[in-house]
């Protein structure tokens, strides 16, 4: 037997895959990529969305140690500020870890951008957002005496004096461009709350409650006056029964 003869025969047979079974793996390995893929987005939705509440009960916490500190009186925003009592916003920033005193601060866009940005509010533009402010304040509860509103004269401007704290919002995610408020008394039909709320996740957007807890609903679960609801009035602040 030749030398050659004799290594042929000491190599071991190697098996070889198949086309089709290496198809066949590469489409299991896509499978399971897809799924990895989807279950890590839903993973990172949902720790948005925890995130966003966290910093929403941290906006109703904040309001209600501020009512606490100045006899019960909610905080104001742009509709009705003054020296005293500036906007919500400014108000807050000491509940909320943050310095800044005044509108003019260099730093505000900062705040806004940070500690009062929604994690769930997206980037309209390259690098900003279209709305300067993630959340709005509840008019009803600074309503004065040269406003025209439902049930006037009475007002809401305190904790007191707040019916259904429960059910009546203060505050909500936003998408108009650079009000910090919510005109609801001026809302005459579900399409007024849907073009002024911003939906965030799932088709519902983020509502605090005067009492200081968080609710994710449709904008037409907080007003709609053909179902009777109406979660921005104070007197009428009673969600429908099913």
């Amino acid at each position: 037997m030749s030398a050659q003869l004799a290594q042929r025969r000491l190599v071991p047979y190697r098996a070889a895959f198949t086309l089709i079974e290496l198809l066949s793996v590469v489409a299991i390995i896509a499978i399971l990529a897809g799924i990895l893929i989807s279950v890590v987005g839903v993973v990172s939705e949902n720790a948005r969305k925890a995130k966003s509440t966290a910093r929403l009960k941290n906006l109703g916490s904040s309001a209600l140690l501020y009512s606490i500190e100045h006899a019960g009186s909610w905080p104001q925003s742009s509709h009705a500020y003054t020296q005293a009592s500036p906007q919500w916003w400014l108000a807050l920033a000491p509940y909320l870890g943050s310095d800044i005193t005044r509108a003019s601060d260099p730093r505000r866009a900062d705040y806004l951008n940070g500690i009062l940005r929604d994690p769930l509010d997206p980037e309209e533009t390259p690098g900003g957002h279209s709305n300067e402010f993630s959340y709005g304040f509840n008019v009803y509860l600074q309503l004065g005496e040269l406003d025209d509103y439902d049930g006037k004269p009475q007002r809401w401007n305190t904790v007191y004096r707040t019916p259904h704290p429960e059910s009546t919002v203060i505050f909500a995610t936003n998408q108009l461009d650079s009000s910090d408020h919510f005109m609801a008394h001026d809302w005459a039909s579900t399409a007024d709350a849907e073009h002024d709320l911003d939906i965030r996740s799932n088709d519902l957007a983020g509502f605090v409650f005067c009492d200081g807890h968080t609710e994710w609903l449709s904008p037409t679960q907080s007003f709609s006056p053909a179902n009777g609801a109406n979660l921005w009035h104070p007197d009428q602040a009673v969600q429908p029964k099913p």
